[in-house]
């Protein structure tokens, strides 16, 4: 049965759905949340650890410039690193518009969360901006092995506004007007290697958003609070660019169609979170019985505790066998885990030499 709260969560996606433009796909994202809340396959959440997205070559300080509010003519890639660098430093003090100080704002909240993050992080020593900003104006060698430079490279906002109908208290249809922000930007942002000056990568990311609509033109959400959230999130997006990072992942087990009392046990093993003796149940099932319900879920409960070479011997016999689609499916993902796990050892070790 699908909890009170649940409903509420959906009941607020319809909301938006029309109070706001209309959204197909934030309805099917609803019914989708329906059919997966009312489903009965046990499920098991396991975190892990991936590697960084970008290869470093070992790098074990990184620095970073502060991110810009406007860009120079030379911002796009036009400009090799160094060039664009000093351009960013001869414009830090740039003086905007009054209506641009939520831009700067914004600019300052990433770069903010950037240096906070890299400051925790178990992988990366911060070097201090002060010491980058002073080699590269100095030409002198700078201080790190990788850094961060970024720029807003577009910003355009406005205020619009959307006639809609709607019954007032006395049940007349009436035309009321609503007001939302809209909010387009471009973040541009690069990682260099600050020994030979390279490129290791440049990412342009748009971003268009739009506020919740209100009756009042004066209640419209500022520029800031519509585009914090999304601003938070670059930082998270470019620090697994930089380092390993943490996910959380959940594994579906396989439903028993034999009605066999022993497959329900071993589901109430799992659910009890001894993942380890589910495992061998379900082996000694999928051996003694040949259920391939009972052998597709041991290899995905061996790839929950991290045994993923034999999880993918076993997914891939039982498939062999049986010919499953899901069997297919779930082997390809075990082998996927084998690869980023892999990349994962070789980012450690290279970073240890």
């Amino acid at each position: 049965m699908i909890s009170g709260r649940i409903f509420t969560a959906i009941e607020d996606l319809f909301k938006r759905c029309f109070i706001m433009k209309k959204s197909l796909i934030l309805i099917i994202s609803v019914l989708l949340l329906v059919s997966f809340l009312s489903g009965c396959a046990t499920t098991v959440r396991v975190a892990i650890e991936r590697p960084a997205e970008l290869d470093l070559n070992g790098a074990k300080s990184v620095g970073m410039l502060p991110f810009q509010a406007k860009a120079t003519e030379s911002m796009g890639g036009r400009s090799n690193a160094v060039v664009a660098v000093l351009e960013f430093l001869g414009y830090y003090n740039w003086f905007y518009d009054q209506d641009d100080q939520d831009r700067q704002e914004l600019a300052d909240l990433l770069t903010r969360k950037l240096q906070e993050e890299l400051s925790r992080s178990q992988y990366l020593d911060l070097v201090d901006t002060n010491r980058i900003q002073s080699a590269l104006t100095n030409g002198t060698p700078v201080p790190c092995d990788v850094y961060l430079t970024g720029v807003i490279s577009r910003f355009d906002t406005s205020i619009e506004s959307v006639v809609r109908t709607q019954k007032n208290s006395n049940g007349v249809n009436q035309k009321v007007t609503y007001y939302y922000r809209h909010l387009e930007l471009e973040l541009m942002y690069q990682v260099i290697d600050a020994q030979s000056n390279r490129v290791i990568s440049y990412k342009s990311v748009p971003v268009e958003l739009d506020s919740y609509e209100v009756a009042k033109r004066n209640d419209v959400e500022s520029v800031y609070s519509l585009g914090r959230k999304t601003f938070e999130d670059f930082a998270y997006t470019i620090m697994k660019q930089l380092q390993p990072y943490t996910v959380e992942k959940t594994l579906t087990l396989l439903s028993d169609k034999h009605k066999d009392p022993d497959m329900d046990y071993a589901d109430e093993v799992v659910k009890s979170g001894s993942i380890e003796h589910a495992e061998s149940l379900y082996e000694e099932l999928y051996v003694s019985r040949g259920y391939m319900e009972a052998g597709y879920n041991a290899a995905i409960l061996l790839e929950a505790m991290g045994n993923l070479e034999d999880a993918r011997d076993l997914m891939q016999e039982v498939f062999d066998i049986f010919k499953d689609t899901r069997a297919l499916r779930a082997l390809e993902d075990i082998k996927d885990e084998i690869s980023s796990a892999n990349k994962l050892k070789y980012q450690n070790e290279i970073r240890k030499s």
